[in-house]
């Protein structure tokens, strides 16, 4: 089963679902739970849970993080401070529709990165696969109406948003530089060490400068917990292993399924419902995500 070809993508299945109900969970809390509070409590807890099983593989190959830690601390700086702490800043200045698609242009952005960096080739069938993929997620953002896209406006917020898009894509092709004698665990057990340490400062600015406290009640230490196993131990883990399997640029088409789950939770926990238009954008998704990955699979000698 280790060696399955299909394991990598139902592993980036879960990854899409985690960060997608993480996107439900960040709007149930919207508010009442600091951004950079969270963001920090997430990498420092997750590194506290990881280091019970990856501590031992971490002193054995202490020489070699010495080594690397640049390579680690460009980890943590690319996603948790570059995507993840620029990304709870700009959603305060632009709109869940803009975030939305400028987020949708990840995949294009991880290929087109994974192609200067590491030399991996796309073809027309990726690329179609991005588009249908794209085309989905604008569909469910805009209900379906052209109005919505047209009347679209953008500010500094976007800015910022496609800047952590960007730098996000970044990581997720730099993680193929991993050194091979590291496990997926201990490597993000480094990268979660290093994002608690640079995001510790943003905590103590968003406390003492703009006086927001956390709050010590159950709504904060639920979403709290939820955010430390969910998005980032088990998909960030997830999401690694299976980079090192299929690549980044394979592996980036799975984002778009974040926003097909973010539609079922939210219709489920949250009350909203369910459109004609969210089923079309679904379609169009899954569709563009056969496409390209059924050539990767072809290319490998696997039946689909």
């Amino acid at each position: 089963m280790k060696n399955s070809n299909t394991v990598p993508y139902v592993l980036l299945t879960f990854s899409a679902f985690f960060w997608a109900a993480s996107s439900v969970v960040g709007r149930y809390v919207a508010g009442e739970v600091p951004p950079m509070a969270l963001n920090f409590c997430r990498w420092f807890l997750a590194l506290a849970v990881v280091l019970t099983w990856t501590w031992k593989e971490i002193y054995e190959n202490r020489a070699l993080i010495l080594k690397k830690w640049k390579y680690f601390s460009f980890l943590a700086i690319s996603s948790a401070i570059g995507f993840g702490a620029l990304h709870f800043i700009a959603l305060q200045y632009t709109g869940a529709i803009n975030g939305a698609l400028l987020q949708g242009l990840m995949p294009i952005c991880i290929l087109l990165t994974a192609l200067v960096v590491l030399g991996d080739p796309f073809g027309v069938r990726e690329m179609i696969g991005i588009v249908l993929g794209f085309l989905g997620i604008t569909c469910i953002v805009t209900q379906g109406r052209l109005s919505v896209l047209l009347g679209m406006s953008f500010n500094i917020g976007d800015i910022m948003l496609l800047v952590g898009t960007i730098s996000w894509s970044i990581y997720a092709v730099y993680l193929r530089r991993a050194p091979s004698v590291l496990s997926a665990s201990t490597l993000m057990a480094l990268m979660f060490a290093f994002a608690a340490l640079y995001t510790f400062p943003l905590w103590m600015i968003e406390t003492f400068v703009f006086d927001y406290v956390l709050p010590l009640n159950s709504k904060a230490l639920w979403a709290i917990a939820f955010m430390t196993i969910g998005p980032s131990v088990l998909a960030q883990i997830f999401w690694a292993y299976s980079v090192s399997r299929v690549g980044p640029g394979k592996a980036g088409y799975f984002i778009y399924l974040a926003p097909v789950f973010g539609v079922l939770l939210a219709t489920q926990l949250l009350g909203e419902i369910f459109y004609r238009f969210h089923a079309v954008g679904i379609a169009l998704i899954f569709t563009g995500i056969w496409l390209a990955t059924r050539q990767q699979r072809q290319r490998t000698g696997v039946n689909t």
